[in-house]
């Protein structure tokens, strides 16, 4: 198995009859002052509003890479260019803790979607395109514990490289994300390796429920599988 790590996306490739080529992205954000306007009892009643209230309010990290890096403030982020070398862990470590900071600070970006506008908008989709789609139950299932090994193992060293453990990084960047259950709904799934339960149900604060924004700490992360001749 080969593995390699992008500005944007873990990369894994598994070798059978063919070659299938496995990325899951960096977490799509909310802008959650625009989103909190659409929750509770003003969450859309149509199917087209409900994907103009998530249009508005995603923010990519590829969005956040380059909109950051014009502004002064941000110098440090370190653009990836065909010419370029490949990015050190040093410079992907500053990168996502820089983008972190940036989001909040320009966009009020935290990690608090709606449950019910993810379970009923292909944000992947509509922000990265039609072959990205919300991780599921499913994708989880077909990954090895080598497999969440390296999902760790790779954030923990981008985001510790020269013992840089800030805050902006472990905020923008968990392992615990928005997944599409078996059974269709929106449950808490754990990329974190050897953990005991791996898929679990979202609970709410008392009077809350999925029309409210979830504060539980979830990454909003898509998946792309390619296969390749």
């Amino acid at each position: 198995m080969t593995r390699a790590l992008t500005t944007l996306a873990l990369l894994a490739s598994t070798a059978a009859s063919a070659v299938e080529v496995v990325e899951i992205s960096a977490p799509i954000f909310p802008k959650v002052l625009v989103l909190y306007a659409g929750e509770g009892s003003n969450y859309p009643v149509s199917q087209a509003a409900r994907e103009q209230l998530a249009a508005d309010s995603a923010l990519t990290y590829a969005t956040l890479l380059t909109t950051c890096a014009a502004l002064p403030q941000y110098s440090a982020l370190a653009l990836q260019t065909p010419t370029a070398p490949v990015l050190s862990a040093l410079q992907l470590n500053t990168n996502y803790q820089v983008v972190a900071q940036c989001s909040y600070e320009q966009y009020t970006a935290k990690p608090y979607w709606i449950p019910q506008l993810v379970n009923d908008v292909d944000i992947c989709e509509s922000q990265l395109g039609q072959e990205w789609h919300l991780l599921a139950e499913s994708d989880l299932a077909t990954f090895t514990n080598a497999d969440y090994v390296f999902f760790q193992n790779t954030l923990t060293e981008a985001s510790n490289a020269n013992n840089n453990t800030t805050f902006w990084g472990s905020f923008y960047f968990g392992l615990k994300v928005f997944l599409r259950a078996a059974d269709g709904s929106i449950k808490a799934g754990d990329l974190a390796p050897g953990v005991a339960q791996r898929v679990s149900t979202l609970t709410y604060p008392q009077g809350l429920g999925p029309l409210h924004h979830y504060e539980g700490g979830l990454a909003l992360r898509c998946i792309r599988r390619t296969q390749v001749p």
